[in-house]
């Protein structure tokens, strides 16, 4: 039997009632999980938009989707995940990466792997309850009425230094490296090659894949406005390891040249339609396309289309709607009408 497509819907979240809204639209629907960016300059807090989440919710999981180990210290992002934990006990997941937006948008550098590696051991310590060291200096939380506890911590990962490194401490991946048969096969194999150097059973790591959704009339249409996937990272970090023919990584630097400006990746209204044309212009488009989850159309569509992917081994999604200026609440529900025909068939 085919395992069950679990999705996570990932949003830039705005008030507080729209952190709200869209928590309880995704617990109505039955999705999984609902993440919520870390994007100061454009959007609210991520911590006080997890705790409205939180408050609204009973069920769905409350993901930082995602956070980064530059723009706070670990004991700061600590005690933000052990305020949460009481809000929503056992729902609450960190995810996080080297830093996209939140970092480069103030000048900041993101994070290197070996970094990030640091500080979710130090953050994972620090709630436990156990002493933890970072960046030379030992500490211990000592918050009042506090239960330790294990925090699910997911890494999204672009390249195989970073899938090695979170398949050893992490508890999950959350993965934009391709979903082609081949890519798929890739990411087992370096992450039974990493848990195996640390002697951990790759069945402990959670393996989730991060892409855009795109509803639309038709899959035609949505196509016209979405790669599908999130090309940046392909380049984001450097191109080694990434498994990127030769001939493409020119003309896949000139496609991602502006995709650390805050206008031109998320606040422009027609970026997806700008980066669709920019691939076709570059050559790009058909090898993009070939390891693109392309969940594009209708829910009946996207609903068959991640059957497909499901065949290859790919059931868990983080999903993120193709434009910040879409109805979230809304994407959440058509996301509960393809859950209910995927489990209807």
């Amino acid at each position: 039997m085919p395992s069950p497509i679990q999705v996570w819907l990932t949003v830039m979240q705005g008030t507080w009632g729209h952190a709200a809204k869209v928590a309880m639209a995704a617990e109505k629907s039955r999705l999984d999980g609902l993440g919520v960016a870390d994007t100061p300059l454009l959007e609210r807090d991520v911590y006080l938009s997890c705790a409205a989440a939180a408050l609204h919710t009973r069920r769905v999981n409350i993901v930082t989707g995602v956070t980064n180990p530059v723009t706070r210290h670990p004991s700061v992002a600590a005690a933000a995940f052990a305020q949460l934990n009481e809000l929503a006990p056992g729902r609450v997941v960190c995810g996080i990466a080297t830093g996209d937006s939140a970092v480069w948008g103030v000048g900041l550098k993101p994070a290197r792997t070996a970094f990030l590696r640091e500080y979710i051991l130090a953050l994972k310590a620090l709630l436990r309850g156990e002493p933890t060291t970072w960046r030379g200096q030992t500490f211990t939380a000592s918050w009042q009425h506090f239960e330790p506890f294990d925090l699910p911590v997911y890494v999204a990962c672009a390249g195989p230094m970073t899938v090695r490194m979170a398949a050893q401490v992490g508890d999950g991946l959350i993965l934009s490296v391709g979903v082609s048969a081949q890519d798929l096969q890739w990411v087992q194999g370096e992450v039974e090659h990493a848990c195996n150097e640390v002697n951990r059973s790759p069945a402990e790591v959670d393996l989730w894949h991060y892409t855009e959704i795109q509803f639309a009339e038709s899959k035609q249409l949505a196509a016209q406005q979405s790669l599908g996937s999130f090309s940046r990272w392909l380049s984001h970090g450097g191109t080694d390891g990434k498994r990127i023919p030769a001939e493409f990584l020119t003309a896949l630097t000139q496609l991602n040249a502006d995709r650390q400006n805050l206008e031109a990746s998320y606040t422009a209204q027609d970026a997806g339609v700008a980066m669709v044309r920019r691939a076709k212009e570059l050559g790009l488009y058909d090898w993009l396309m070939s390891r693109s989850a392309c969940l594009w159309g209708t829910p009946a569509e996207v609903a068959e289309r991640l059957k497909l992917l499901r065949a290859r081994g790919a059931s868990k999604w983080m999903l993120y709607p193709g434009s910040r200026y879409g109805d979230d609440a809304q994407t959440a529900t058509k996301l509960g009408e393809v859950l209910e025909i995927l489990a209807s068939t």
